[in-house]
């Protein structure tokens, strides 16, 4: 989700695939219909006014909170639907275990203040589905003994 927000708030925009992927996460932590909507019309606000966030975004909150369309109440995306899902070029959804490149990952590792040898990468690599668990856990061995 750290991948989501930081594609947002660097281009005050997310592919469908993304905004689904967040916006299904945010409501299953407890965000309202209501702040769900401002979240996404302020994230949006360097590309789309009020406005054009209204015709083009808001409907698909409103779905994801079974308010529109077909009203099915969606839940959040478990591990294995989002390490199974496909990422394209400029799309920032999906697991960084599965599918960002060695490389990438440890940068973004790094920069969550995880020191990322290349001993942790090939682990977090081969157990992906637990790889953030494992890197989240590392997080708290860390935090303790600073």
């Amino acid at each position: 989700m750290r991948t989501l927000h930081e594609a947002l708030c660097t281009n005050s925009h997310l592919r469908n695939s993304g905004r689904m992927q967040y916006g299904l996460f945010l409501k299953g932590i407890g965000v309202t219909l209501e702040d769900s909507l401002r979240f996404w019309r302020d994230a949006f606000s360097k590309k789309a006014d009020g406005v054009a966030f209204e015709k083009k975004y808001a409907y698909s909150v409103k779905h994801y909170f079974g308010k529109e369309g077909k009203q099915t109440n969606y839940t959040p995306y478990g591990c294995q639907k989002i390490i199974s899902s496909s990422v394209g070029p400029g799309e920032y959804h999906g697991c960084p275990f599965r599918h960002m490149d060695r490389d990438s990952l440890c940068q973004k590792l790094t920069s969550c203040g995880v020191f990322a040898s290349s001993k942790i990468i090939d682990f977090v690599t081969i157990v992906k589905k637990s790889g953030c668990f494992f890197i989240f856990n590392l997080t708290l061995i860390y935090c303790r003994y600073d």
